[in-house]
């Protein structure tokens, strides 16, 4: 089987030559290697050129984008460019890690024995560099135990359950949901919907062995809250849109391709958050407070009703 590994880079100069190098060195090395840089200001995109060109590395490739899309969007259009190669099995990068040099051949190994697994994350270790830095707070198995553990179904969005730079992932699981996936739901994260989404198609295992070192630092993209409740209302309307009703959405389309009975259930979440959406837009408090009693059950914690009410309250910026 082929693969390829895709890389977002963002002023990552400073971090990306030992990341670089542990993809460079891997046991198994990768046939493509596409990075994508979002309008970096510092040297990075030039450090890489002389990288690949210094190594003479076939089938690597930097591309800067035209214009900053953010770091989810970023790694959406670098899964649609892994639609354009022939690669059979996509991993995920990050600019600032370091994978263990047979990382990648042990997840290839597992996929090829396992058919039935679409996903497969794995576990690192965390390496802290500073005390802005936010620490994810990962998933536990309970069967961690055992070489592989299966993700759990979960109805509501959810974070993830490991680090999108530890998948590994197969094409065509790529494809199922990438044409569900609108640019202007650009708050969603690449990584929480595709594991969620494996999980929910029982296609999603974790493998319990370390194959990278994290790490986290204060120029971390990913860990930072979009909304807090000083933010402004059109900002959780937006998050409201762009992450929860994207993910919803896609979520449903895709079980619903895939004939799955936990279509309908998601269908209705998605439902009920467009009505979220449409009643923190209409400025009606009064219409906010009411979905409360509606959709109770559908608020998967009672802070995000809260949440609705304080926003519900707050006016729209002039």
């Amino acid at each position: 089987m082929k693969t390829a590994v895709l890389m977002a880079t963002y002023n990552g100069e400073k971090f990306i030559e030992k990341q670089l190098d542990s993809i460079r060195d891997q046991v198994l090395a990768p046939d493509y290697v596409i990075i994508r840089d979002d309008g970096s200001t510092d040297g990075t995109v030039k450090f890489v050129k002389g990288y690949i060109a210094t190594n003479n590395l076939a089938g690597w490739k930097i591309i800067k984008n035209q214009k900053n899309l953010g770091w989810r969007l970023n790694f959406r259009q670098l899964l649609i460019d892994s639609q354009n190669i022939d690669a059979d099995v996509i991993f995920l990068s990050d600019q600032d890690d370091v994978w263990n040099l047979g990382k990648n051949k042990r997840q290839l190994e597992i996929l090829a024995e396992q058919q039935e697994i679409e996903v497969l994350s794995a576990d690192t270790e965390f390496n802290v560099s500073a005390s802005e830095a936010t620490v994810p707070t990962n998933h536990i198995f309970k069967d961690n135990d055992q070489e592989l553990s299966k993700f759990p179904i979960e109805h509501f969005y959810k974070a993830g359950f490991r680090q999108g730079m530890t998948l590994a992932i197969k094409k065509e699981f790529i494809s199922r949901f990438l044409k569900y996936w609108k640019e202007d739901y650009n708050l969603l994260p690449h990584d929480a919907l595709i594991e969620c989404l494996a999980g929910l198609l029982e296609v999603g295992y974790n493998l319990n062995e370390c194959v990278a070192v994290h790490n986290r630092h204060e120029s971390n993209a990913s860990g930072k809250a979009v909304v807090t409740l000083k933010a402004s209302k059109e900002l959780h309307i937006q998050e409201l849109y762009a992450k929860y009703q994207g993910y919803y959405e896609v979520i449903y389309k895709v079980l619903e391709d895939s004939n799955s009975p936990l279509a309908l259930e998601e269908k209705e979440y998605y439902e009920f958050t467009k009505r979220r959406v449409e009643n923190a837009q209409s400025g009606s408090i009064w219409k906010v407070i009411m979905q409360q009693f509606k959709d109770w059950k559908n608020y998967e914690h009672r802070s995000s009703q809260i949440r609705d009410i304080i926003f519900g309250f707050k006016k729209e910026m002039k």
